[in-house]
């Protein structure tokens, strides 16, 4: 009786297997139908709205090419217009013509400052305050520019106007340029060779003024060691009035030569006190005449060693250097390069023309709107 229930239960097992395995397929069957129909769905609504973006675009060009054609006499006479008034506001009667004059320079002379390479620091310099105020004072700007500095933010219109007409950059090449902008080329020219000019003094006196601060301190350095050598003197010199110590190495030789000469010849002999009192002084100071002379030396050397710093020194503080080489020299230009009046009046035709479409499209679009 076991055998046969056994078996109707491993048969029933398997049938349940067999149910939930075509379950699981007609559950996968239709997720990939569903999955397939999304896509579908997806590509049609994509198709339709870029059919839809694509025509919306193309009615949108023909009714702006159609309103344009219909209003064109009024296209035409509104370029005309606008080519006629700009062509007048920027001629020179109206905007001042201005003339460019340029400089390209390379940093020269110049130590960098930590990660800072030179053409920075030139950079740096040229931008400075004091040699904005230099070209400013030296070329009565306020009065060239027509700002009266009294008035209230004067001086930062002053600035502003100084930095609209004058441009430092560095080019790619890691060298400087120096633009000026004036109505008169010359003085345009003028001004950057006066910038020029004016770096050079600045960047001479930044240096000086460090070089001067090193000079005090190696002054100081050699006052030193020149009173140090002064006393030692002074007691070199004590000793050799008093106790006759002239050179302790030679001396020290010869006075035991003659010492034990002396002794072999008697105590009694002639010079005996007078070598005597020799070898009790060398005995007595010769420690410390030879211990003074030696410091005496290597203070002296050290001396020596400072004033070649000292003369080095004083002969960079006083060097004419500039700080610049000049690759393209300035020269005055002999074309504006201020107002470019092709383009003004290429721009002011474009947009009043542009002004009229967007207008007539709001008058059109008002007359379909109103019954």
């Amino acid at each position: 009786m076991k055998e046969p229930i056994k078996e109707q239960v491993i048969e029933n097992v398997k049938a349940q297997e067999e149910e939930q395995r075509q379950e699981k397929q007609e559950s996968e069957s239709v997720k990939n139908k569903i999955k397939t129909l999304i896509k579908e769905q997806e590509q049609f609504f994509y198709n339709n709205s870029k059919r839809s973006t694509m025509e919306d675009y193309t009615e949108n060009s023909y009714y702006f090419i159609k309103l344009i054609l219909k209003w064109k006499k009024h296209f035409i006479i509104v370029t005309a217009i606008a080519v006629v008034a700009a062509a007048v506001f920027s001629s020179e009667y109206i905007i001042k013509p201005k003339y460019k004059s340029f400089a390209i320079v390379y940093p020269a002379n110049l130590s960098p400052y930590g990660s800072e390479s030179t053409s920075e620091q030139l950079l740096q310099l040229l931008e400075s305050a004091d040699i904005r105020n230099t070209i400013i004072n030296k070329f009565n700007l306020a009065t060239r520019y027509n700002i009266d500095t009294a008035a209230k933010a004067g001086h930062a219109s002053l600035i502003a106007a100084y930095e609209s007409n004058v441009e430092v950059k560095r080019t790619e090449y890691e060298s400087i340029e120096i633009k000026a902008l004036d109505t008169d080329p010359q003085v345009a020219c003028d001004m950057v060779n006066e910038i020029i000019n004016a770096l050079n003094l600045k960047a001479r006196k930044l240096q000086r003024d460090k070089t001067a601060e090193f000079l005090v301190i190696i002054t100081n350095q050699m006052n030193a060691k020149r009173f140090q050598l002064d006393s030692l003197n002074t007691i070199l010199e004590s000793l050799r009035v008093k106790y006759q110590i002239l050179d302790y190495n030679s001396q020290a030789k010869e006075v035991v030569k003659s010492y034990l000469k002396v002794l072999g010849s008697g105590k009694n002999s002639n010079g005996y006190k007078d070598i005597d009192v020799m070898m009790r002084n060398l005995e007595e100071k010769g420690g410390e005449y030879y211990e003074a002379i030696r410091t005496f030396d290597a203070a002296l050397a050290y001396y020596h060693s400072i004033k070649m710093d000292y003369d080095n020194v004083k002969k960079d503080l006083y060097k004419e250097l500039t700080y610049t080489n000049i690759v393209t020299k300035p020269s005055p230009a002999d074309k504006k390069s201020y107002p470019i009046r092709w383009l003004i009046v290429v721009a002011s035709a474009a947009s009043a023309n542009l002004f009229l479409l967007l207008l007539l499209a709001l008058i059109d679009a008002k007359k379909k709107i109103t019954p």
